[in-house]
């Protein structure tokens, strides 16, 4: 990852204050629009950490899934544990 040092400033926004930030910096660590960040203080600074989107259901889970195309059957993984359901 580079070192990336710009300037900003802070702008008032509604009742609240805003900082933009430069485009560098949005696509070296590929923010999206609304991505949500936790913001934090660490001395003397503002850290701004980006939320990785969980998947909600197994659609997105597997959404960039890609098949390797290496298996043409069931894997065998044994037999099952204690607490294990059998198929």
């Amino acid at each position: 990852m580079a070192r990336i040092n710009e300037q900003t400033s802070l702008e008032k926004w509604n009742r609240s204050l805003a900082v933009k930030i430069p485009h560098q910096i949005i696509k070296e660590l590929n923010l999206k629009d609304n991505q949500l960040l936790t913001i934090s203080v660490q001395g003397d600074s503002i850290v701004l950490t980006p939320i990785e989107k969980q998947p909600t259901n197994i659609h997105e889970l597997f959404a960039d899934w890609e098949d390797d195309s290496q298996r043409d059957s069931e894997l065998d993984w044994g037999p099952a544990m204690p607490n294990e359901i059998v198929w």
